[in-house]
């Protein structure tokens, strides 16, 4: 998959995990599934910008805060 979609993984995995949610807890709380949410962090698929809109209010960021640093 492209280097975005690596980056958003890392991007929130890291969030996920300074904030002690389990990728079962993230999901519930963005409603998207569980194994969904493992193949985003592994950089396997490249969700909607609904997705990741749900998934930034769920970690309590602004969507642009998971872009932070991509292209570099």
């Amino acid at each position: 998959m492209s280097d975005l979609a690596h980056h958003l993984g890392r991007e929130i995995r890291k969030l996920r995990v300074e904030r002690g949610y389990t990728q079962e807890e993230l999901s519930d709380r963005a409603a998207i599934h569980y194994t969904f949410l493992g193949h985003i962090e592994r950089g396997n698929k490249l969700p909607s910008l609904l997705t990741l809109a749900k998934i930034a209010a769920a970690l309590s960021v602004s969507l642009s805060s998971l872009f932070k640093g991509a292209g570099r």
